[in-house]
C-alpha cells in the first residue's frame, strides 16, 4: 500500500508539472495552480507521517510508547511500562507537536520530547532509519547538541490519540 502511495504521489507531481505549464498557457491562475500543489504535498506528508505511526520500543527497553495523530502534528504516549521504577510514566503524552521537516526528503519529524529523568521537556527530532527503526535526537538549540537513540518498532497497530 505505502509503495502504490508514493507510486500515485510521484505520478500527481509529473502531471502537474506538464499540466502546470499547459495551464498556465491556458491562463489558470498561479493560485490555483499552488492549491493543487500544496494538495499533492499534503498526501506526500500523510503517507510519511503513517510511515512512523505505530508502538515503539524506547533504547532502554523501559517504555514502549505509541505514536499516532494528534490534530495536525503526531504525539507519543507511554502505552507499556517494562520496568516497574518507570510506572508513573503510564498513560503519559512524552512527544507532542512533531510535524514533518519539509527540508529534507527523509521521513523527519520535529517536535517537543519529555525527558522523565530531569522533568525537562526538549526540542526532538525523528528520522525513519528502517521500517523497523526510528532514531529518536532529544536536544537544546540544535540536533547536532543532542544524543540520538534508536527505538525499536513493536507493532503497526495505533489507537486513538487524545
Amino acid at each position: 500500500m505505502k509503495k502504490q502511495i508514493i507510486l500515485i504521489t510521484t505520478c500527481a507531481t509529473l502531471l502537474m508539472s506538464a499540466w502546470s505549464a499547459q495551464a498556465q498557457q491556458a491562463g489558470l491562475s498561479d493560485y490555483y495552480l499552488a492549491s493543487v500543489e500544496a494538495e499533492i504535498q499534503g498526501n506526500q506528508q500523510t503517507s510519511k507521517q503513517g510511515a512512523v505511526a505505530g508502538t515503539w520500543l524506547t533504547q532502554s527497553g523501559n517504555l514502549e510508547v505509541e505514536i499516532g495523530q494528534c490534530g495536525q502534528a503526531l504525539c507519543g504516549k507511554v502505552s507499556r511500562v517494562l520496568e516497574a521504577s518507570a510506572a508513573p510514566a503510564m498513560g503519559k503524552t512524552i512527544m507532542a507537536g512533531l510535524t514533518p521537516t519539509l527540508s529534507t526528503k527523509a521521513a523527519t519529524w520535529s517536535g517537543k520530547i519529555f525527558n522523565r529523568a530531569d522533568g525537562q521537556t526538549y526540542d526532538c527530532q525523528m528520522r525513519m532509519l528502517s521500517s523497523t527503526e526510528l532514531e529518536v535526537t532529544p536536544y537544546k538549540d540544535s540536533p547536532e547538541n543532542g544524543r540520538s537513540q534508536v527505538w525499536t518498532r513493536v507493532s503497526n497497530t495505533v489507537t486513538a490519540q487524545k
